[in-house]
């Protein structure tokens, strides 16, 4: 049946999303005990470097990941893209400028506190992640319930034709829940991007309960997507 197909397509589209989530812990550069001295010994100021360069690295690690993941989200809207792409590449570059300088510090002091730039200027971990992953989550799930909600009109459509009367309350129910919840999805992906996007290190972590929010929001979006998909999977069983 026609219907059935363009029921079974849209279900697939949408049935791509999935919410990648989770946070990296952060942590600061340990410094020796003598690094709050303007001077210290060759050996204590190797460490501090090592210990920075250490960051660097992991950070840049991180970074690349969040390259390769985003390419295999065809679903993220290309301005997001550009601007996680922009940033990753700033951060990327910044964090090797950094470490550059901490290798050329000559003080235990001042290495530490080039080096703590690593989390305040950067905030790879705190907001870089999150920023990525909730972008992605919410543009993809965007997309998934976008269409599910073209698809609405013939689902009521092939509702409609049911002659079975049990059936077609079954079918009419299930359809009225999966309109609602993709609605839900809609409302809650909206401006979840924009609004992990415009946030700056400069404003974490005072900024942490905004990234919570989002995040609470992308967890909802997915909830009801996931109820409006099987309200899909039943009206499509009942149309046969």
């Amino acid at each position: 049946m026609k219907i059935t197909r363009s029921i079974a397509a849209a279900t697939a589209g949408a049935a791509v999303l999935v919410l990648a989530g989770g946070q990296a812990a952060m942590a600061a550069t340990p410094r020796p005990a003598n690094a709050v001295n303007a001077t210290c010994s060759a050996a204590a100021l190797s460490y501090v470097q090592a210990r920075v360069g250490l960051a660097v690295s992991k950070r840049e690690l991180t970074i690349g990941q969040l390259t390769g993941a985003l390419s295999q989200r065809t679903h993220v809207t290309d301005a997001h893209r550009a601007t996680l792409t922009g940033l990753f590449t700033t951060d990327a570059a910044g964090l090797q400028a950094v470490n550059a300088t901490v290798h050329s510090d000559t003080t235990c002091k001042q290495a530490v506190t080039d080096g703590r730039t690593v989390v305040t200027n950067y905030r790879v971990y705190m907001l870089l992640v999150p920023q990525a992953h909730l972008v992605a989550a919410s543009d993809t799930g965007t997309y998934g319930a976008g269409r599910l909600t073209a698809v609405e009109p013939k689902l009521q459509k092939g509702i409609d034709a049911i002659a079975d009367p049990t059936k077609k309350a079954q079918a009419q129910a299930a359809f009225d829940d999966l309109v609602a919840q993709a609605k839900t999805a809609t409302d809650d992906f909206a401006d979840v991007a924009d609004t992990m996007l415009a946030l700056t290190p400069a404003e974490m972590p005072a900024a942490q309960s905004t990234v919570d929010v989002e995040r609470a929001k992308v967890t909802s979006g997915h909830t009801a997507l996931a109820t409006a998909l099987q309200d899909a999977k039943t009206i499509q069983s009942l149309l046969g």
